[in-house]
């Protein structure tokens, strides 16, 4: 099992993954963030995949947020009934 920090990446590295500049990065308001919405973008393989694919299913607001948890709570370990309540309290 791959360590959740591992799969961590720096402002630079997403640009490099999303193949995209760092200004199209910080644009993109529906990244789930630390600490809130005002918080620092969450780059995490994972997260950044689901937001992709929840992208393309042109999904927004708690929708897409929704599948990014789900990606970090997968990375973490947790089952989707776990991550579910502990996103609910």
């Amino acid at each position: 099992m791959t360590e959740i920090a591992q799969e961590l990446m720096t402002p630079d590295e997403a640009c490099r993954w999303f193949r995209r500049s760092l200004s199209w990065l910080r644009q993109q308001r529906e990244l789930i963030r630390v600490a809130g919405p005002g918080g620092q973008p969450l780059y995490h393989v994972r997260v950044c995949r689901a937001y992709v694919l929840g992208r393309m299913r042109n999904l927004t607001g708690n929708a897409l947020q929704e599948i990014q948890l789900q990606a970090l709570a997968a990375a973490c370990g947790l089952d989707q009934k776990t991550a579910a309540d502990t996103a609910t309290n």
